[in-house]
């Protein structure tokens, strides 16, 4: 994937303020990965500097990728410099977040307001103003065009990704635009209400994108089995976001390494009892080409 192969399929999805259900936060997630061979994709609204993540991980020889995850900016220089400073610390690609212009409606968040410490803040974005808010008409006038994310792929120091996409047409144009990846993702459920499972939307993007560029996925992956499947299905990659999060509140960065043992585990031995030594199989063939 991205010129490189690696030890695992697995990547931690982008999930902010990490700090707020354990002190390790994204650090101890970052170390966890790195450990098992997983990758990870930093979210731009984590509680540790992009930089300090970096330290922690890159310096495993057998982990997985680094990326770091970016929400459009209507400020194009604070975009260059985020985008600069990711390169400098030694990321190896960016991941666009392209469905999610507003927040979602949560009940549930608002039954229940968090009280929010000191130390959880976006970190990274602090030097921009932080995240932006504003209302709903104005949060669609600066939602990205194509246009944008075009200009964003020409002027990133690194391969680009687009999160989010979940239409076939989408795939279609990330592909005609440059991205150099697609990431089929309906936000964790937590935005749009009614999305469909992002199982029965990558079939469609797979298709679309005809094996041009690589194809992830994640949304509702909670065991070993259910990477087999996706991979089965044709993804090159699959993101892991809650199980993480939870293993981080329990035990900090050991309880990150914990669950992906386990997932990994459970990975394996699904694929010795469906007759598969390996994942590098092309979409469509698995069956046929078991060994």
């Amino acid at each position: 994937m991205l010129g490189r192969e690696w030890p695992t399929p697995l990547l931690i999805a982008p999930m902010a303020n990490q700090a707020l259900v354990h002190p390790h936060g994204e650090v101890g997630t970052a170390l966890a990965a790195a450990a098992q061979g997983v990758g990870m994709v930093l979210s731009a609204q984590a509680n540790s500097t992009l930089e300090d993540v970096a330290l922690s991980a890159l310096s495993d020889p057998g982990r997985g990728p680094l990326w770091f995850q970016l929400y459009p900016m209507t400020n194009r220089e604070h975009l260059l410099d985020l985008m600069r400073r990711a390169h400098a610390a030694g990321y190896e690609a960016l991941v666009l977040t392209v469905d999610a212009p507003v927040q979602g409606v949560r009940d549930r968040e608002r039954r229940h307001p968090i009280d929010w410490p000191n130390h959880v803040q976006a970190v990274n974005l602090l030097p921009y103003g932080g995240k932006a808010a504003g209302t709903w008409a104005q949060c669609l006038r600066e939602a990205p065009r194509w246009s944008d994310v075009q200009w964003l792929i020409e002027h990133a120091p690194l391969p680009v990704l687009l999160k989010g996409i979940t239409h076939s047409e989408d795939a279609e144009l990330a592909v005609s635009s440059g991205a150099q990846g697609v990431i089929v993702s309906n936000h964790g459920g937590r935005v749009l209400d009614g999305m469909p499972a992002t199982a029965e939307v990558l079939p469609a993007v797979l298709q679309a994108v005809g094996g041009a560029i690589p194809v992830l996925v994640d949304g509702g992956i909670r065991r070993g089995t259910d990477v087999l499947k996706a991979m089965a299905m044709g993804a090159s990659g699959v993101l892991l976001g809650r199980p993480a999060l939870h293993g981080l509140a329990n035990g900090g960065a050991e309880g990150v390494a914990h669950v992906l043992r386990l997932l990994l585990d459970e990975l394996q031995m699904a694929m010795a009892l469906t007759g598969s030594q390996t994942l590098d199989c092309q979409p469509g063939l698995w069956l046929t080409n078991r060994r």
